[in-house]
């Protein structure tokens, strides 16, 4: 036994090292001339069945060598040599199946194998197989598991029934209302299905990759779409005025805002109404660039006389989430408005190949990294809370429903369909099947269909920037 002294010097401490190090070395030249088994029976080649000596039952193992060096010792969780030999042999034949079709037998960690998914999610958008949209989706979906997972190191280790609870746990452990300020409801029963959805993704591909996992059992909620709330509602007319008249105001608030803050305020304010009069999503709408735009006016006649109005013709880009689609909808006029803000800022009218909502850099701006590029869902998301809130303090408005961004495109769906539009149309305009249309705008209130109702609709509608007039019996100019 190697004493050591009470306070022992920096030297004293270095021969110890030296001496751990030279009786490890030498231990590990005697592995296997010492006697370490209490009992070793090979069964076949690279095949041995023992019992530890060390160990404090007497439970047999089973060695599994794979090539020249490695090896997998596995329990085999009973102390009868008989049954072990059974036991070892069947899960030798398993082992070496597993080998023969392409698996491992020395298993990753779980969280290595939800990397190398990452990694396939990546690949499968790099061939173009998913578009950007939807893969974003499934790794929001998976940072969520990636929690839930922790408590199992290995794949082999998670039980069939592992998401059971996960409804629970996604609203209780894994949501906090203090990170949510601007949405004080957990996620809801479409929003659970969806993630389940996209874990069931990783589970198959482990299964397509040899990775044993258990056949994971997924609690989909049942879900009644005739009750269900509706995640992006619709904006109520009223409300809709609420927002458009006091855009008017806060467009021009100077007070905390540079001439960059002013200007990035106006061009969401026609953003804002570009979404509501085309029924694009937000993601279609920020990737436009101007020659994905085609303006041509058109001359309505009246008893109260001629009036300009211009209709866009937008190709919605083939990197979004339902591909590339024709939109023609009458949001020229909020188009035009944006160009000229541009002009007015810079000084030139935008090139062909410009975003849109295009990124000009900040007061404050360091580096022109984001120059030049589309802004971003997380700015104007950003300038939709300022929005909302500046409209409750300077107005003491809030509304009864959780309005979105997304809500001006819900807006432009019901109001098409309430003035008279076939829900086949809207459907093709805004991108979504018929099966969609009916789930989500089921219930839209055609009993406000009158004609008196009608035109005192589109008189309001009109006044809160909502373009109402009908495209098809516009003669060309």
């Amino acid at each position: 036994m190697l004493e050591l002294p009470a306070d022992p010097t920096e030297e004293q401490l270095k021969t110890l090292q030296t001496y751990l190090k030279l009786q490890k070395q030498k231990q590990k030249s005697q592995y296997g001339k010492q006697d370490y088994y209490q009992e070793r029976i090979e069964i076949t080649k690279g095949l041995i069945l023992f019992r530890h000596k060390q160990m404090k039952s007497d439970v047999w193992y089973m060695r599994f060598y794979v090539g020249d060096k490695k090896y997998k010792t596995l329990s085999l969780r009973t102390s009868d040599k008989e049954v072990a030999r059974g036991r070892a042999l069947d899960r030798w034949r398993q082992l070496t199946n597993h080998l023969e079709q392409g698996g491992e037998v020395f298993e990753k960690t779980t969280m290595e194998s939800l990397d190398q998914y990452l990694v396939h999610l990546d690949e499968l958008l790099e061939s173009q197989q998913y578009k950007k949209h939807t893969i974003n989706g499934k790794k929001t979906s998976l940072k969520k598991l990636r929690v839930f997972l922790e408590p199992y190191g290995k794949p082999s280790e998670i039980p069939a029934h592992v998401l059971t609870d996960y409804t629970k746990w996604r609203r209780t452990k894994n949501w906090d209302k203090s990170k949510h300020r601007n949405n004080h409801q957990p996620p809801t029963d479409q929003t659970i299905n969806k993630e389940l959805t996209d874990f069931k993704g990783f589970f198959d591909w482990c299964k397509s990759k040899r990775i044993y996992v258990q056949d994971i059992e997924y609690p989909f909620r049942k879900i009644d779409w005739s009750k269900s709330k509706q995640k992006n509602p619709s904006f109520e007319v009223d409300d809709w005025l609420s927002i458009v008249y006091y855009l008017r105001t806060w467009t021009r608030k100077t007070e905390n805002r540079k001439v960059f803050g002013i200007f990035y305020r106006k061009v969401f304010a026609e953003f804002l109404k570009v979404l509501a009069n085309s029924g694009l999503r937000n993601h279609e709408c920020l990737l436009l660039r101007w020659s994905d735009i085609e303006l041509r006016s058109k001359t309505e006649k009246s008893s109260k006389g001629d009036r300009e109005r211009i209709i866009a013709h937008i190709q919605v880009s083939p990197d979004t989430k339902t591909g590339r689609r024709l939109v023609i909808c009458p949001a020229g006029v909020y188009f035009k408005r944006i160009r000229d803000l541009y002009c007015a800022q810079e000084g030139k009218a935008p090139s062909k190949n410009d975003y849109v909502f295009r990124n000009i850099g900040t007061t404050h701006s360091r580096e022109d990294h984001f120059v030049g590029r589309a802004l971003t869902a997380d700015h104007f998301r950003k300038l939709w809370y300022e929005l909302l809130e500046d409209l409750r303090v300077d107005k003491g408005i809030e509304f009864e429903n959780q309005y979105t961004i997304y809500s001006c495109r819900a807006f432009f769906i019901n109001q098409r369909l309430e003035l008279g539009i076939p829900p086949a149309v809207v459907a093709d305009l805004v991108g979504h099947s018929m099966k969609t249309m009916e789930k989500f705008y089921k219930n839209v209130k055609l009993k406000n269909m009158e004609s008196e109702l009608v035109v005192m609709r589109k008189k309001k509608l009109e006044d809160g920037d909502f373009q109402t007039f009908d495209l098809e019996q516009m003669p060309l100019p």
